[in-house]
């Protein structure tokens, strides 16, 4: 076993929003350029050293013949120790010997941390996600697993996040921390879903050989666009919670929550053939309005999902600074992901993002993030 380094990107889900939990809708999602940064380095004998950098917690464990191990960690530190534990299991089933290791993570400093009310608060930029692709990649690097053959290190995150959060998301912003700015259309969630606890190794295997239903396309955000990002202070909205309230509304109405799927995913859809022509013709005045049309249909769909299920995608409150940031420099904005009071992301055209930034600067409940879209996903080195 050799040393390594890798890192994997923050995102913002701009399109696609709660219709992307649905096959076969599709979400875009950009990386930015602000990463979760993990190191591996080699130690004696079967030790085990797990170093949350961010969080600033070490665990002490050893690492037993079968990959598994027994260490405690914090809930804050789960997403992070399945993903090694499952990383070493899938390389301990490629008959890999395994060795000691002290694995180190670090956030750069957009994915900003804070407590409030005894209570972890994120930028919601997605480093759980983040975590756990470097993490993986970076145990697999080390190993000298490639983590391109069989997508191996994208299947093996979704499984890791899906594990360690019990539940299935719709994994984009597995995807885009893997791939870079994409869109995408979710897998299947039985295929992770199902997968046992006491897996054995073949079962792994089979796992990560086989073929996802999942679509991936590499798309960019056309150059004319510059982002603005900042995250309320305070505690945010549970995505988990907030998911788990929208499928109960899907139980209570499921023709209406047909219907609102339907209506986001077509503005969606519209959105991004209104980018694909932005990004071929540039400044074209039609194409723009109508991104920015189909953009705002998708948001007011969502917010009335929020809405009929009960769960603050977006109150009047954050539709009543969404609408000042229009008046300020934004082209358009919106609670991106799961919405909630964790951020608000913005498209400016022109000098609008600098005004924006000011006007976002005043508002005591902002914190702007200097991030920018960075379109790359995870990468390692030696």
């Amino acid at each position: 076993m050799l040393g390594s380094k890798a890192k994997a990107p923050g995102k913002i889900l701009w399109l696609g929003g709660y219709s992307a939990l649905e096959k076969p809708n599709k979400g875009f999602v950009t990386t930015v350029d602000s990463y979760v940064n993990v190191e591996v380095k080699k130690l004696d004998g079967m030790k085990l050293v797990l170093n949350s950098i961010s969080l600033n917690e070490t665990a002490t464990g050893t690492i037993a013949d079968n990959s598994r191990f027994e260490i405690r960690t914090s809930e804050e530190m789960e997403l992070f120790r399945t993903a090694v534990e499952l990383s070493l299991s899938y390389v301990s089933a490629l008959g890999i010997r395994l060795g000691g290791m002290e694995v180190a993570a670090y956030n750069d400093p957009g994915f900003s941390y804070s407590m409030t009310n005894g209570k972890l608060s994120k930028s919601g930029l997605g480093s759980s996600a983040a975590v756990t692709v470097a993490t993986i990649g970076a145990v697999l690097h080390a190993y000298g697993v490639d983590t391109g053959k069989d997508d191996c290190l994208h299947k093996l995150s979704q499984l890791s996040h899906s594990v360690a959060t019990g539940k299935t998301s719709s994994g984009f912003d597995i995807a885009a921390a893997t791939h870079g700015t994409i869109i995408y259309e979710r897998y299947t969630p039985e295929i992770t879903s199902g997968f046992p606890t006491d897996y054995s190794p073949e079962e792994l295997l089979g796992l990560i050989k086989r073929d996802w239903d999942y679509k991936i396309e590499r798309f960019s955000m056309p150059g004319i666009f510059r982002t603005s990002y900042a995250s309320f202070v305070g505690e945010g909205m549970s995505t988990k919670m907030a998911i788990s309230k929208v499928f109960d509304f899907k139980k209570r109405n499921p023709s209406k929550y047909v219907e609102l799927m339907a209506s986001i995913n077509s503005a969606a859809s519209r959105s991004i053939e209104a980018l694909r022509r932005i990004g071929k013709d540039g400044s074209n005045e039609r194409s723009l309005d109508e991104f920015k049309t189909s953009f705002n249909e998708g948001r007011f769909a969502t917010k009335e999902l929020g809405v009929e299920s009960g769960v603050g995608i977006e109150d009047d409150y954050c539709t009543r600074l969404i609408e000042e940031s229009c008046k300020n420099g934004a082209f358009v904005a919106k609670l991106p992901g799961a919405g909630g009071m964790d951020a608000i992301a913005a498209l400016s055209i022109g000098g609008g993002e600098k005004a924006l930034r000011k006007f976002w600067g005043a508002n005591k409940s902002l914190s702007v993030i200097d991030v920018r879209i960075g379109n790359s996903g995870f990468s390692s080195s030696a």
